[in-house]
């Protein structure tokens, strides 16, 4: 025989589940407001010198890379925590006040797209503590995705190499993430992949020295870049990629 039972709840369990309801609404708001906030980066990008290069545009918050040949990019002109006397020197200018920006334990999201061309819309050069590596996205001829450099080995031949084919005329998420476990990069608010920092050298591809410590290029194309935004990690988000790689 079967017995089927009828939980009747009283007073006191729909005390208990409110509570736990309420508890779960604070922690929501606790973890919330314990991320550190977004900023806009503008304002301070500077076109950069290949040589066969093509016309870079700041308008309307959108940065429109032209056809180079092959590459056409922009530097980040703003300081970098340990570079006080840049900082100063910015300071002093026209340029809008700027704080230094991270080296590690951040995150960098961005808005790009590829107008016109078959190879990588953006290669993101951003630092990796005192070093620094590039997401290139569309590489290839259009279809390679991953992280360049990797103990020498360029996105192309490590193991962040992925296809995937971006279209033209559209316009499409990244987001990169730099803490002490490792480097993890998401296209649209997918995870591509992570990758460990410990034990691996990370560095750029030469031809994108002119990006360092943090610029945006493309190759052989014409594509625009928005809503560059960066944000450090807040303490508490940091401890728990250290522990985990213990």
């Amino acid at each position: 025989m079967i017995v089927v039972s009828a939980m009747v709840h009283s007073p006191m369990v729909f005390a208990q589940q409110a509570n736990l309801q309420a508890a779960a609404q604070t922690t929501k708001a606790i973890d919330t407001a314990s991320k550190t906030p977004w900023v806009s980066l503008t304002g301070q990008w500077k076109a950069c010198q290949f040589g066969g290069e093509g016309e870079v545009t700041f308008a309307g918050g959108v940065i429109k890379m032209e056809y180079g040949d092959p590459f056409t990019g922009v530097r980040w002109e703003g300081p970098f925590d340990g570079e006080q006397k840049k900082s100063k020197k910015i300071a002093s200018e026209t340029r809008p006040k700027m704080k230094p920006l991270p080296r590690d334990d951040y995150e960098l999201r961005w808005e790009c797209r590829r107008d016109r061309g078959y190879d990588f819309m953006c290669a993101f050069t951003f630092p990796v503590a005192d070093k620094q590596a590039s997401l290139v996205m569309g590489g290839w001829g259009g279809g390679i995705t991953g992280i360049s450099s990797i103990d020498g080995r360029d996105a192309s031949d490590n193991d962040t190499t992925m296809f995937k084919a971006f279209d033209n005329d559209k316009w499409y998420s990244a987001k990169v993430r730099v803490d002490q476990k490792a480097i993890t990069v998401w296209i649209d608010g997918t995870e591509l992949f992570s990758h460990p920092r410990k034990d691996y050298d990370f560095d750029i591809r030469f031809e994108m020295d002119p990006c360092t410590p943090l610029g945006i290029a493309n190759y052989e194309c014409d594509s625009q870049i928005r809503k560059i935004q960066i944000r450090r990690l807040h303490e508490s988000e940091i401890p728990s990629a250290k522990k985990s790689e213990n």
